[in-house]
């Protein structure tokens, strides 16, 4: 494991001017003109929108704690927060003359008073109803309303406005999808706004990092897996984004990950260091891109970090465990399609033998990933499908009491 936590110089400016975006990440977008910062990024926004977009961020910038409870224009909330998978929204306004189109989910823990707060982003190939959904119900137990909304790279759902797939990752269009979850936030009465932190992984790490480094005056504290910093790949956070990250950051990666280098995060730790910026980089050897999703370990440092930073009340010790699951669940696997792997995650309220099974179109049992007796938690196991022919597969959970299956796609 590599550790770097790396304390801030007395006297160092912690955030532009409340009201502001960070003046780096929105210079570089006037002088490109372009909506994603990347100078290999395609021309998919014409000056004017882009400058519409500019004028959108500043003026979202100034909107937290303008908004009465409940009076958000264009939110529609559907479901309770509070239920097992939460509430899902909508959200269809034009401010500043961009066009909003966003879906996503929110799920509240049990309580009163003001609490806590999280916006997570998915990666690639993802949407709120399988990575978001799955990492929200593990933090609304530490005690976090949970915010998410799909990005322009989401996949099986509509991806709505602004952008669209050209401006996939730490594009301006998804900065500003996260930004109004914070407006939504603000707008429901229950959430401390002092106390909000991001967290994303993979596609979704390149967008937490860039929406904290151009809002950091916004956030307690951050942390993302699989991500980094890359100035020429379109989707990656770039180093102005990162170069403002001023709030206690925390990431982590895996050494045997192809999708994103672990130079990249290097990359980003080295930024953060510089800076004189709080921060933890953790590297997990032996872990692949889709491992560090929904690690259990992973989760227990993130936990331990929002405690050390104020997010939540001190609790627990160092790298305590995330508290077990309310029931038993088998989540959809992501990615979906996949090739050639994909992690299924499940949750174990007790300790119990479980048997995860993969079965082909035709009922014939073709790996079993899991057949012995597991502790309470969250856990995952990756399906390895470069043995597989392309189609459709069926994977089953048993335990003593519980029996689920999900249907999955390999395509080759």
């Amino acid at each position: 494991m590599y550790e770097n936590q790396s304390p801030k110089p007395e006297g160092r400016r912690a955030w532009p001017e409340p009201g502001h975006p960070n003046p780096r990440s929105v210079a570089i977008l006037r002088r490109s003109g372009m909506p994603q910062l990347t100078p290999s990024a395609p021309r998919s926004t014409n000056a004017r929108t882009t400058a519409q977009i500019l004028k959108a961020l500043v003026i979202l910038a100034a909107s937290v704690g303008s908004a009465a409870a409940g009076t958000l224009h264009g939110f529609v909330l559907t479901g309770t927060p509070t239920a097992t998978n939460g509430a899902t929204w909508t959200y269809r306004d034009t401010v500043a003359g961009v066009i909003y189109d966003l879906q996503g989910i929110l799920l509240r823990p049990t309580g009163t008073g003001k609490l806590p707060a999280v916006v997570i982003s998915h990666g690639h190939d993802n949407n709120v109803n399988t990575y978001s959904i799955n990492i929200a119900r593990t933090m609304r137990a530490w005690g976090l309303v949970c915010i998410a909304t799909n990005y322009t790279h989401a996949a099986g759902v509509p991806t709505g406005s602004p952008g669209d797939s050209t401006e996939p990752g730490a594009s301006l269009p998804n900065i500003l999808r996260a930004r109004k979850c914070i407006e939504i936030l603000d707008s429901l009465g229950y959430v401390d706004t002092t106390r909000i932190a991001a967290h994303g992984n993979s596609m979704g790490a390149f967008v937490t990092a860039a929406v904290v480094g151009t809002y950091p005056h916004l956030f307690r504290a951050a942390s993302q897996s699989a991500g980094g910093v890359n100035d020429y790949k379109l989707a990656w956070t770039k180093s102005p984004q990162a170069s403002g990250i001023t709030v206690p950051y925390q990431h982590h990666h895996g050494d045997a990950d192809t999708t994103v280098p672990i130079q990249d995060d290097y990359r980003l730790d080295s930024i953060l260091a510089a800076q004189g910026t709080v921060h933890q980089f953790y590297v997990y050897p032996g872990y692949n891109h889709v491992m560090m999703g929904l690690d259990t370990t992973m989760l227990g440092r993130v936990h331990t970090w929002y405690i050390t930073y104020g997010l939540l009340p001190a609790a627990g010790t160092t790298d305590a465990p995330a508290p077990p699951p309310a029931a038993y669940a088998l989540e959809q696997n992501y990615p979906n399609p996949f090739n050639p792997s994909t992690t299924i995650a499940y949750r174990v309220p007790q300790t119990a033998h479980v048997r995860l099974r993969v079965y082909d179109a035709l009922g014939r049992n073709v790996a079993t990933l899991v057949d012995a007796v597991v502790p309470p938690g969250i856990h995952s196991a990756t399906l390895d499908g470069a043995g597989l022919a392309s189609g459709v597969y069926y994977y089953r959970i048993e335990t003593g009491t519980f029996v689920a299956a999900k249907r999955t796609v390999l395509v080759k």
